[in-house]
């Protein structure tokens, strides 16, 4: 586990989570920094409060499934350590991808044929699965990527002369 490139992912992940779940105080304590966060993930969701969990008498900046969505990538790029993938694991990681958007388009799907409405569980369980599996697939990449070259690597011709 490299653990140089995990950490700061999970870092990043969990502060995004967190200021989603610290929206409602935010707002109350510093109003000019929640406001910053709603401007933020606006550019992100469509934040129809109707779509929106309420806490805390506030509606969060984000809809439902997007909220899911970073919670359940939070969790599983915390749980990547544990579950230990390697590389010829990678595929499953693929396959659950391709499993979670399937659901995520059944969901709205369904909801816009006007056979079966969607739901905030519907909408919270199908961005969890996908944020989680998004998560693990980071991590995974993250892991096998064999990190930054410098620019004189990037721009060597592998049949340069090397003896100049």
């Amino acid at each position: 586990m490299r653990w140089h490139r995990h950490f700061p992912l999970l870092l990043l992940a969990g502060t995004g989570s967190a200021l989603l779940l610290a929206f409602p105080w935010f707002m109350l304590n510093l109003p000019v920094l929640g406001t910053g966060i709603a401007l933020f993930f606006s550019q992100l969701c469509h934040q129809d409060p109707a779509r929106s969990f309420v806490l805390a008498g506030t509606t969060l900046p984000v809809c439902a499934r997007c909220l899911a969505f970073y919670l359940g990538g939070f969790a599983g790029i915390a749980s990547y350590p544990v579950l230990g993938f390697r590389w010829r694991q990678g595929h499953h990681i693929k396959r659950l991808l391709v499993v979670s958007l399937c659901l995520i388009v059944l969901d709205v799907g369904l909801d816009l044929a006007g056979i079966r409405e969607n739901t905030f569980f519907s909408r919270s369980i199908t961005g969890a699965v996908f944020g989680g599996v998004c998560g693990l697939l980071i991590s995974f990449a993250l892991q096998q990527s064999r990190g930054f070259h410098s620019s004189s690597e990037c721009w060597t011709s592998p049949h340069a002369d090397s003896s100049k």
